[in-house]
């Protein structure tokens, strides 16, 4: 894990330099067009800045808008706390720090990891899936997402979403400026899921509970009932099972078959 995880912080890293010199070279390529069509310098250079400050703003704070989005807050020590004890269980066997905890009021039954940085997550619990898992199941769940975030795959998707998946607009508007990225390409840089990555997830969650059948458990519960409204699809690959009714994922019969095969 802790190869896979260098590797992943390596990628994740690499990703934002590409993406910082992908926005400068844009802003460079505006002067010029200025410069082309005998725009005054120092237009050209105003207009290169307003292409290069405001995509790097936005790309710096997307994670925190992403989490804005919900509304559901930190939860406190003293809160939900058989889900505090199995969230600290789990992390102790990987071996990373206990990320931030949010539980957001919705009868989905769903849950998220986010962030950017193995040592700085956050993980969205649906007030749904708390209400309607066992022990067993929600420690499953936990460990899928958590077991993401050990990896670093959380890490480079959440760079991968707010870099060149980043969605520039106002909430009636909006438009990804990276969006033509071939499909390949996106796979590669985490951008989009490949099929594979569902059964990656399941996979791991069980080497951390050693329980199978709670995740095949885990997914039957949350099966048909895990629609989150304030998701967007930019974030679907971030949730154990898609929000997204267009999405390409694997369905929850094929990641249950995949399982009982263990």
């Amino acid at each position: 894990m802790d190869n896979l995880s260098d590797k992943n912080r390596q990628r994740a890293g690499l990703l934002m330099v590409l993406f910082v010199v992908s926005v400068a070279a844009l802003s460079v390529v505006v002067y010029f067009l200025a410069r082309i069509f005998s725009i005054p310098v120092s237009i050209g250079v105003l207009l290169a800045a307003l292409t290069l400050v405001p995509v790097l703003y936005l790309c710096a704070s997307a994670e925190r808008r992403v989490l804005n989005t919900f509304s559901g807050q930190q939860i406190l020590d003293d809160e939900y706390p058989r889900l505090i004890n199995l969230v600290e269980g789990v992390c102790l066997s990987t071996g990373i720090p206990i990320p931030e905890i949010r539980v957001i009021p919705t009868e989905a039954r769903n849950i998220a990891a986010v962030g950017r940085s193995i040592e700085r997550s956050t993980l969205i619990v649906t007030s749904g899936l708390l209400e309607s898992a066992s022990r067993v199941e929600l420690e499953a769940v936990l460990a899928n997402r958590i077991s993401q975030i050990a990896t670093g795959k959380t890490a480079l998707t959440t760079t991968a979403l707010t870099t060149f998946g980043l969605q520039i607009g106002s909430t009636s508007f909006r438009i990804r400026p990276f969006l033509a990225l071939p499909s390949v390409l996106q796979k590669k840089i985490g951008l989009e899921l490949d099929s594979s990555d569902d059964f990656v997830g399941d996979n791991a969650a069980v080497k951390i509970t050693r329980y199978p059948p709670g995740m095949v458990e885990a997914l039957r519960m949350m099966e048909n009932r895990n629609h989150v409204t304030e998701s967007g699809p930019i974030i679907d690959s971030l949730w154990v099972l898609s929000s997204d009714p267009k999405s390409n994922r694997p369905t929850v019969e094929a990641r249950m078959t995949a399982l009982r095969e263990l």
